[in-house]
């Protein structure tokens, strides 16, 4: 979760950043636009990793991932046992017709009722296919939600901070070396916006 909240994030600012400044640029009475001459960058993944919500949205996705992962592998291991149980009695069976223990009549009868428990085993498995399809569709659609949550909270944060455009841009790249490969530290306000999205968070 944390690469993907990484990846929209990043690609969320990449492409929005410059517009958002150029559109509420100052201007003087003239109607000239004017520049602060200044830029400034943020670590969107070490924004994530530090802010209080996406980590606590974070540990409560992947506890209900391991949940459901626990659920539906517990569900599959019984249908396999089952499945492993009704292969025995055929071979079983199978070897009673081969050394002729029983008769041609018990034995079709009994086959009819191993084909009888197989389809049942073959409902199981379609239910259990359509539950993880559900279950995963699900937390998909969960994880998009906090990802689009944390995105918007970062944006709507750095806007506010930006209000009085004493940054001309604001750039967002990755401690893992894109898209800002090299830049002062200085112009880094990666600390003052998890800073001011914890104390948001904590009102």
């Amino acid at each position: 979760m944390k690469k993907l909240l990484i990846a929209v994030a990043a690609l969320a600012f990449g492409l929005t950043a410059c517009n958002n400044t150029a559109n509420t640029a100052n201007t003087t009475e003239e109607g000239a636009t004017t520049t602060t001459g200044k830029i400034a960058y943020f670590y969107i993944d070490q924004v994530v990793a530090e802010y209080q919500f996406a980590t606590e949205q974070n540990a409560a996705f992947q506890e209900e991932y391991a949940k459901a992962t626990k659920q539906l592998q517990a569900n599959e291991a019984a249908i396999e046992k089952d499945y492993n149980k009704l292969q025995k009695k055929v071979a079983d069976l199978q070897e009673k017709v081969n050394k002729v223990l029983i008769t041609r009549a018990n034995a079709e009868a009994e086959m009819q009722k191993l084909q009888a428990e197989e389809v049942k085993i073959q409902e199981r498995i379609n239910k259990h296919q359509q539950e993880a399809q559900k279950i995963a569709g699900e937390l998909s659609e969960k994880e998009m939600v906090v990802n689009n949550q944390i995105v918007n909270n970062v944006y709507e944060y750095v806007a506010k901070l930006n209000a009085d455009l004493r940054y001309d841009i604001v750039l967002s790249s990755t401690t893992t070396g894109g898209p800002i490969i090299n830049a002062n530290p200085a112009l880094n306000i990666t600390a003052e916006i998890v800073a001011g999205l914890n104390a948001a968070y904590s009102k």
